[in-house]
């Protein structure tokens, strides 16, 4: 009773933190959001935003079938399609703590004894590389920027830490990626016994590391996702670029440019991540809006929570699209059932505390 309570709780401080900055944000620029509201809605750019947003996401889905299917897993691309819906339903509008990647995982690993590990380690890389994919992209589109003399780039420090800080990642990430390939299994195995001794926290580092350590076993389904994932960031960018165009202001030179948006839409993907609500509701508006006075002044913000509230709508939609998958499989995944599945059991337990590394069989990418 305890916990239902404090997950209440929790879910509630969430829905609130989102929608309390949402009205926030649309509070305080409502007076330019109304001129915006009031132009002609340029419908063709939001169907255009919306179909970009249908094949990401589909890509999406195909990258984490390959990951899965590279450890040795029976799945279909259907099985892909219909998690990463049910997935994209739970991470847009639920905050509790059965979330997307956990139902993932969970059906992809209820039918498959012993293969929990893999099916965990196949959720946890599709996030990273996904993540890896987009801070390259920041480093690589905004570093040429930079060097090429973008003015944006070149009269603004912070955009010029931001990306400084992505390159600085990109490298610690693929060194130690590379670096891997030289470490022995036993090594592997003890480093992952001490970080399951870690109180509270151990659990999951294990769980991390295992993740990271099988998929350097696999190296073509990573380089093959992270193809995937190139697809993806310039599209995710176009979407952001067609969105601001749906309520075009009247001055336009209020509205950035596409080099401009290559430089800050990748920003406000990576922001909004962290932000802690639903799908990054009201951080995800508050965000753009202010990486668009970086680039267009103060009077240009609500140009940028306009384009992020279009893309909301495409992605409220997708959600319940999701919601009529998840409906469909709703009577195999009692919620009890689902947080008992993450709970309960450590996949990673016995195999750090033996320091016996199991790298699950199958055919390599």
């Amino acid at each position: 009773m305890k916990k239902l309570s404090s997950n209440l709780i929790s879910n509630l401080l969430k829905y609130g933190l989102g929608f309390g900055a949402l009205a926030y944000v649309v509070a305080k620029f409502w007076n330019q959001l109304q001129n915006l509201f009031r132009q002609e809605p340029q419908w063709e750019y939001l169907l255009a935003a919306a179909a970009l947003s249908v094949v990401c996401t589909a890509i999406q889905m195909y990258r984490w079938y390959i990951l899965v299917h590279a450890l040795g897993l029976p799945f279909s691309a259907r099985g892909a399609v219909r998690l990463g819906l049910v997935g994209y339903y739970y991470n847009s509008f639920l905050p509790g703590s059965v979330g997307g990647d956990l139902v993932k995982a969970f059906f992809i690993a209820k039918d498959q004894p012993g293969r929990r590990a893999a099916a965990v380690a196949t959720v946890m890389a599709d996030r990273v590389i996904g993540l890896y994919g987009l801070i390259l992209f920041v480093a690589v589109v905004g570093g040429w920027c930079w060097f090429t003399g973008n003015q944006q780039i070149l009269a603004n420090e912070y955009l010029q830490y931001i990306i400084r800080v992505c390159a600085g990642i990109v490298v610690v990430m693929t060194v130690g990626y590379i670096a891997l390939g030289f470490l022995p299994t036993a090594r592997a195995d003890r480093f992952a016994g001490r970080l399951h001794k870690i109180p509270k926290l151990g659990h999951h580092l294990a769980e991390v590391w295992y993740a990271v350590w099988t998929y350097r076993q696999r190296p073509g389904a990573v380089l093959l996702a992270l193809a995937l994932s190139a697809l993806t960031h310039p599209a995710f960018v176009f979407i952001f670029h067609f969105s601001v165009q749906v309520f075009p202001p009247e001055n336009r030179d209020l509205l950035g440019t596409l080099p401009e948006h290559f430089v800050i839409a990748p920003i406000g993907y990576i922001a909004q991540a962290f932000f802690p609500a639903p799908g990054g509701v009201g951080g995800g508006e508050a965000i753009f809006g202010y990486l668009y006075t970086l680039i267009r002044g103060p009077e240009a913000a609500a140009v940028g929570v306009a384009g992020r509230l279009s893309m909301r709508l495409i992605e409220w939609t997708l959600g319940l699209i999701g919601y009529i998958a998840y409906l469909r499989m709703k009577a195999e995944l009692p919620i009890k059932e689902a947080e008992a599945a993450g709970e309960q059991d450590d996949p990673y337990a016995e195999r750090a505390a033996t320091s016996e590394m199991i790298v699950p069989t199958g055919p390599a990418a």
